[in-house]
């Protein structure tokens, strides 16, 4: 059965492309997976789940401000400790440690998961393509969202980017303050202060004057100027799921499209 169907719970492990609309059953299928197992429950608390899930994601004020819950789950905290000393060493035997090998998926094929497909994705091993270790060094710094007390995802600009806005498009400022600038430049007359906010992406990314690249934005209230990279965030940006199965937390998704 396809994902989103509603016919009945899609198959276990399942991926979604992004989090489902309110009603929609089941979050994602390596979701469903852990808190079937620990929960022993129908599916009726998986359509509960789902639309608190989608009533999260609705908009607020054009803004994504940030949340991490890590402190709420002491395992998991202990769980973050080693996930960010494993990103440091870019550690791959460590990271296999912290990972469900059997089943974690990684696209949204049926057959795309385990620590075979994992590794022919992500490459871990592979010096020159940082990917994996940019990405969950990127989660590390955004903290994780606990959708469920057997649930955290990362980053929140991916879970709870509003869906009445195309993704595509869009870009979320990643900290407090940020200036918007008139040109590509430091020197540049300031537009706006953003803080976290939503902006509309232009164009391509420039180089201005100094070190970085700048891109050309739009706010949502029309305010037009450049933002540098650093200070942005993509909503399409690879996305992770960590689920408590067998007594232990686990990276159990980890997707980039």
């Amino acid at each position: 059965m396809a994902v989103g169907e509603r016919a009945g719970v899609p198959a276990l492990r399942d991926s979604m492309p992004f989090p489902p609309a309110v009603g929609d059953q089941g979050y994602t299928g390596a979701s469903k997976a852990v808190l079937e197992r620990n929960l022993h429950v129908g599916r009726w608390w998986i359509l509960v789940l789902a639309m608190a899930v989608g009533a999260a994601q609705q908009p607020r004020a054009g803004g994504l401000y940030p949340v991490d819950d890590t402190s709420r789950d002491h395992a998991f905290q202990v769980y973050v400790q080693r996930l960010r000393s494993a990103v440091t060493a870019r550690d791959t035997r460590s990271l296999r440690k912290l990972t469900d090998t059997e089943d974690v998926v990684v696209g949204r094929e049926k057959d795309d998961k385990g620590w075979r497909k994992f590794v022919a994705k992500w490459r871990p091993d592979d010096r020159d393509d940082g990917r994996i270790w940019t990405a969950l060094s990127d989660m590390l710094a955004a903290g994780f969202v606990r959708e469920h007390p057997m649930l955290y995802l990362s980053p929140y600009q991916v879970w709870r980017f509003p869906r009445n806005l195309e993704r595509a498009e869009h870009l979320v400022i990643a900290r407090d303050k940020a200036i918007l600038r008139a040109a590509p430049s430091f020197d540049s007359a300031s537009v706006a202060t953003l803080s976290f906010d939503i902006v509309r992406r232009m164009g391509d990314a420039v180089k201005g004057t100094g070190l970085g690249e700048w891109i050309p934005v739009r706010t949502l209230d029309g305010k037009a100027g450049f933002v540098t990279s650093r200070d942005v965030v993509s909503p399409v940006a690879p996305r992770a799921q960590f689920g408590f199965q067998g007594g232990r937390w686990l990276l159990i998704a980890l997707e980039d499209d």
